[in-house]
């Protein structure tokens, strides 16, 4: 990701949709946001070759867990974003009208 030392980025394929093809998931440390030591996360998608982001600006803690949920919808997995500023987790899903994912209210 960005071209930058393992060390500096995590990422995992992970298969969404359940259609054979990987997701990436992954983030970059050095993408760290208002000093609170959040890093973003990036959900994309292969698109002819190419790797489309499909996710909004995700915050989350690299300390944390994030959840590819069983539930889907719209035909992707939901995400869940653990958070330890906040005792409830923030559910992101799929909305096939944007072709991102957003934040489940």
């Amino acid at each position: 990701m960005h071209g930058v030392f393992k060390d500096d980025a995590a990422a995992v394929f992970f298969d969404l949709t359940g259609n054979g093809e990987n997701e990436l998931i992954g983030t970059h440390y050095a993408s760290i946001s208002a000093g609170n030591g959040n890093t973003l996360l990036y959900i994309l998608k292969n698109e002819n070759g190419k790797y489309k982001r499909i996710s909004p600006t995700i915050y989350f803690d690299p300390s944390t867990q994030v959840y590819a949920l069983e539930h889907k919808t719209n035909g992707y997995r939901d995400i869940l974003v653990e958070s330890l500023f906040s005792k409830t987790p923030v559910i992101y899903a799929y909305d096939k009208n944007t072709g991102m994912y957003e934040k489940k209210e």
